[in-house]
């Protein structure tokens, strides 16, 4: 059932507005916008063409089979709306209105009619309160967008965010190869269950990356999380681990969150990927996307400026990150770009050689190195914004590298002028993880290796 929501032959959107400010006007524009091919109905009872495509007084009226309609009308209208989708034969409904669980009162009644049509009627239902899909075969939510993806990751959450304003950044700004986004809202029936079975055994899906302020059935989501994660990375934010979270996710989605403990538990119990805030979830999907599985946890640093060094290596301490002695094979192939009083060690210092050979032939043999030694499992690099760097990019300097080797290598950015670390971003992180902080890009580093460890346990 959950395939008429992300590959439905035809379309119908209550609520299609003629006004271009409108927000079922934008999600009629999604739509079309998008690969979808099947056919479209608008409908609205006061117009005759939306968008010059015909336009319905009803979902009863229109002609063909329908396979999924988006209801963008007030949330008074939507159990009327969802009768006429029970004459019609429709079995996947997604409501995008607000006004429901999280006002409470008539809303928290009207969204337990819209759940007792449903289950009357074999109808599964997407929201409300949420911004629906965004992928490139079908677009649902009511931020314009256009040109998504056909990248390796899903986002599943309770988060009109996630759909809307953290779609668009993301698909703009190619800062995640992203494949389906879907917001859930107040999940009166389609849930993080259903969802993460399905992508589960998605194959455009590789990782799948969660945001949820209340679990709905606690001992259905371990059994099936267990399972996916066991397949395929599942990254999980929890929102409402405080009394003050747990109070504003009552109000933003009617959800009475899920005891902290008890998440910490599953998340433990299931290999799920805990992440801490928004960006945490974009960055470790963005990790496991892109690199690799290592096998260990054992590290290379490889950096212009000692300090960092230092200080990288304290946090890859702290996150459970080892950085071993370099083999002697490896320190062999490094002496040719070390002054003769200065030993190569890890971290792996390169401001010598940069002077001496410019950084694409440092880091030809810096951080080459490294990565052939088979006591490494993966690399963090250290780039900075300046104009000594640009060859790097010219060149591809660090895609051919750890393409050749295999191994997971981020990037860290800290200093720099802006015209060149903006380079460095669009050319460089489109590709690989690119951080801003050393703490991020460690921490990101840090669950792929965990990741790596648990699953080389498995076997």
């Amino acid at each position: 059932m959950m395939e008429l929501f992300f590959k439905p032959r035809s379309v119908a959107v209550i609520g299609a507005s003629t006004n271009p400010k409108k927000d079922g006007n934008i999600i009629l524009k999604n739509i079309m916008n998008s690969d979808f091919a099947g056919d479209i109905y608008p409908v609205n009872p006061g117009a005759d063409q939306v968008l010059e495509l015909p336009a319905y007084p009803s979902v009863t009226a229109i002609p063909g089979d329908v396979d999924l309609v988006v209801m963008i009308i007030p949330a008074k209208f939507c159990a009327d709306a969802m009768k006429d989708c029970a004459k019609k034969g429709v079995k996947a409904v997604i409501i995008e209105a607000m006004g429901f669980n999280e006002v409470g009162g008539e809303g928290k009644a009207l969204q337990e009619t819209i759940v007792n049509i449903a289950k009357e009627c074999g109808i599964r239902v997407m929201g409300p309160n949420c911004t629906g899909i965004v992928s490139r075969d079908i677009a649902t939510t009511f931020f314009p967008i256009r040109d998504v993806p056909r990248g390796n990751v899903t986002l599943i959450g309770q988060s009109g965010l996630l759909a809307a304003g953290m779609a668009s950044d993301i698909v703009v700004n190619k800062s995640l190869n992203v494949n389906k986004i879907c917001s859930i809202g107040n999940k009166c029936d389609v849930n993080e269950n259903d969802l993460l079975g399905y992508f589960g055994d998605d194959p455009e899906t590789d990782v799948i990356s969660m945001y949820l302020e209340s679990i709905a059935d606690g001992y259905n989501f371990v059994k099936i999380a267990k399972k996916v994660a066991s397949e395929k990375p599942v990254i999980l934010l929890n929102g409402g681990r405080t009394q003050a979270g747990a109070q504003a996710a009552m109000s933003h989605t009617g959800s009475i969150a899920s005891d902290n403990k008890i998440v910490e538990a599953a998340i433990k119990q299931t290999g799920c990927i805990k992440a801490d805030d928004f960006s945490e979830l974009k960055d470790f999907a963005k990790v496991f996307s892109t690199q690799p599985v290592p096998k260990g946890n054992k590290v290379a640093v490889v950096t212009a400026a000692g300090s960092v060094g230092v200080v990288v290596s304290d946090l890859c301490a702290e996150h459970g990150l080892e950085m071993p002695r370099l083999s002697d094979e490896t320190v062999t192939a490094l002496k040719d770009v070390f002054p003769p009083n200065m030993p190569p060690s890890n971290p792996v210092d390169l401001w010598y050689s940069i002077e001496k050979l410019g950084l694409v032939k440092t880091l030809e043999t810096t951080l080459a190195a490294p990565l052939q030694d088979p006591g490494i499992d993966a690399a963090i690099l250290i780039l900075a914004g300046f104009e000594y760097t640009m060859p790097v990019l010219d060149n591809k300097t660090v895609q051919k590298i750890t393409e050749k080797y295999g191994k997971p290598v981020i990037v860290c950015m800290l200093v720099g002028y802006n015209a060149y670390k903006n380079r460095i971003t669009e050319e460089l992180g489109n590709e690989l993880p690119l951080f801003t902080s050393l703490i991020s890009g460690v921490k990101a580093l840090s669950k792929l290796c965990e990741y790596g460890i648990r699953k080389n346990k498995r076997g």
